[in-house]
């Protein structure tokens, strides 16, 4: 499979030439380069028909995507360009999962659009209700498919646009859906009108930035570069491009690459079932362990996990999240088993109940994000209005929006998810 990025920088690089060009590092990082000639244009490479946009139809054919754009800014640059495009289409206001990431927050305050949020039964769950009552009075649909503890949402066909957030799903492409599960199927699959943001750095082997915006036949994305270029940097980074192109050729040349580091995992998953060690389901990238079953908060378990030599993805009262890659292998599984099997352990502790709060929205989320703030303690935050988004990283989801009140039930919550300060908005500004 030809990687034209791939390439083109490597010939750059044994070309020696002297760099009168940026970046000011003069070669120090041979594959480092900006948008000389030959480079091609990242904002115009749909156009260009250069080394970026032939390796973006590459990405589209591999993907099953009518147009795949690169990111590298993230998923949250995907998710921003692909507001924006809504936003052109004529949308102000969109329905989205109360489990959505910050940048759907920032990118709607940006662009000015409502945000009609849909609650989950469980805490930190993708499975929303997608219907015509919790769809009425919206112009789009903002949808995240895999959650951080591994859950998927119910698909469903709404009849508006659709944005969906795939970001720890890129893989799902390449999944066989018979050895590991229906329900884990790409957004691109579903065969309807969509756009869809994704993070390849997640679970793909591309470093860190590198992200997807994929368009399914029937959207819209004639205007997705200029988009991107409204919210991304001029200067992208073309080592991110690189691995981006440089996955397209890895994957074409073993297309099980995927399954393979997956049936690792799965593995991994049987074995510490066998030895007691409770699992939550969980896509099949990931281990989430119910850390309380072992006598342990999330925290405690993954401290341990540390000291023998494992990072987390992720932790909180209840769970340990794992997130491996494809590019894991059997011995990356055996010491992860290893490591969890070597983590004290004691008496079931019951799981703590996150509490599902719906705070009374006072203004918009664009309104409030530009108010003047200050930050106070919780104690004293009792019928302010959240001024500024307060949310752990991972998993980067809001526990209170900009616009919403605090009241004692939003304290208490946020005493319980160790929040201390909360930036609320001045009352001179909501006075005048």
């Amino acid at each position: 499979m030809n990687t034209p990025i791939c390439n083109f920088l490597e010939k750059y690089a044994n070309e020696n030439r002297l760099r009168l060009h940026m970046p000011g590092h003069n070669g120090e990082v041979p594959h480092d380069i900006t948008e000389i000639f030959g480079a091609d244009e990242l904002y115009s490479s749909d156009i260009s028909g250069g080394i970026i946009g032939t390796s973006e139809e590459i990405a589209a054919e591999l993907f099953g995507a009518k147009k795949t754009c690169y990111s590298c800014g993230g998923s949250t640059l995907a998710i921003q360009a692909a507001l924006a495009l809504l936003k052109a289409k004529g949308c102000r206001r969109i329905a989205a999962s109360r489990y959505s990431h910050r940048s759907l927050v920032s990118a709607a305050a940006l662009l000015r659009m409502d945000i009609k949020w849909l609650y989950p039964n469980e805490y930190m769950s993708a499975d929303v209700a997608y219907n015509s009552e919790t769809l009425s009075g919206v112009d789009a649909v903002f949808i995240t498919n895999i959650d951080y503890f591994g859950g998927t949402w119910k698909f469903v066909k709404p009849n508006l646009p659709v944005v969906i957030d795939n970001a720890h799903g890129s893989y799902l492409k390449f999944l066989d859906k018979r050895r590991f599960g229906t329900e884990y199927v790409h957004p691109l699959e579903l065969g309807y009108p969509m756009m869809v943001a994704e993070s390849a750095h997640k679970t793909l082997p591309v470093i860190t930035g590198g992200a997807y915006l994929h368009f399914a036949d029937g959207a819209d994305g004639a205007r997705a570069k200029e988009m991107m270029a409204m919210f991304g940097s001029s200067s992208p980074s073309y080592l991110i491009l690189e691995s981006l192109d440089r996955f397209n050729g890895l994957i074409s040349r073993n297309s099980q690459l995927v399954n393979n580091a997956c049936e690792a995992v799965l593995e991994l998953k049987e074995r510490l079932t066998s030895v007691g060690i409770p699992l939550k389901k969980s896509d099949p990238l990931r281990v989430t362990i119910n850390a309380r079953e072992c006598g342990l908060s999330g925290y405690e378990y993954a401290r341990g996990l540390r000291s023998n030599g494992v990072e987390c993805e992720m932790a909180d009262e209840n769970y340990v999240v794992m997130m491996f890659s494809a590019l894991t292998t059997i011995e990356d599984c055996e010491r992860a088993e290893m490591a969890s099997m070597l983590v004290t352990m004691g008496a079931p502790k019951p799981l703590v109940t996150y509490p599902k709060i719906i705070p009374k929205a006072e203004m918009p989320v664009y309104e409030a994000m530009f108010k003047p703030q200050r930050v106070v303690s919780i104690e004293n935050a009792d019928g302010e209005v959240c001024a500024g988004l307060k949310c752990p990283c991972p998993p980067g989801v809001p526990l209170v929006m900009p616009g919403e009140v605090i009241d004692r039930e939003v304290i208490d919550a946020l005493k319980v998810y160790g929040v201390k300060t909360v930036p609320i908005i001045a009352k001179s500004s909501i006075e005048g």
